[in-house]
């Protein structure tokens, strides 16, 4: 046999394929430490030593404590539209945008009524992580893609143009909807308050939609 076929890996480096798998592992692995001890409290051996790996796997995938939180963020904080949207028949976003809105936000809700999202909202609520900048990033581009929207929308006649500027307009939809979340959909959290939260945040998309969208003379209005 030759010596490249018995060559073993550097310690440290995965494999592309189990990149992936080891990243996630660690992410849940350090969200459910995070949450029962503090992110301050959670060491970096004490996550790797969760999933049963070495420290220095762990920083082949991770350089800090931090980015494993800021890579939890990502995953289950603030998302921007693009990132649901192929859920979406695409088509709805010029042909009917209140329905896009609609089908938008509940599947936002989906995805921020699970285990680990609740999970999220609790740990950053109670160790003071709202303010960090990573999440403060992640709102703005979340804003600025439903900005983009009402942008869209705006220009196709859809939004009166006097109404408000297109970053306004977002901010007024998404604010209620963040806050929500929040006061809501955290991890203590019993089946019949997040099922109030979900309605609560339908009524606040409707009340929106009829308020801010025009509709054709004549034509009744789409609301479900």
């Amino acid at each position: 046999m030759s010596g490249s076929a018995t060559r073993k890996r550097r310690p440290g480096r995965p494999r592309k394929a189990d990149a992936g798998d080891t990243k996630e592992a660690l992410e849940r692995a350090a969200l459910a430490l995070f949450a029962r001890n503090g992110y301050a409290g959670t060491s970096i051996r004490a996550i790797a030593g969760e999933v049963g790996l070495s420290e220095s796997v762990l920083y082949a995938h991770f350089e800090s404590k931090q980015a494993i939180f800021d890579a939890v963020l990502a995953r289950l904080g603030p998302r921007r539209p693009v990132d649901v949207a192929g859920r979406i028949d695409p088509d709805l976003a010029d042909t009917d945008p209140p329905r896009y809105l609609r089908e938008l936000v509940h599947a936002f809700l989906d995805d921020w009524d699970g285990h680990d999202a609740r999970l999220l909202i609790s740990l950053m609520t109670r160790d003071g992580l709202l303010h960090t900048p990573a999440l403060q990033d992640a709102l703005a581009h979340t804003r600025a893609a439903v900005a983009h929207l009402f942008d869209r929308w705006i220009a196709a006649g859809h939004v009166p143009a006097d109404i408000g500027s297109p970053p306004d307009l977002a901010l007024s939809f998404t604010g209620p909807i963040g806050l929500i979340r929040v006061l809501h959909l955290h991890a203590d959290a019993g089946e019949q308050e997040r099922a109030a939260a979900r309605a609560e945040v339908h009524r606040h998309v409707e009340t929106f939609t009829r308020a801010v969208f025009r509709r054709p003379s004549g034509m009744p209005s789409t609301e479900t």
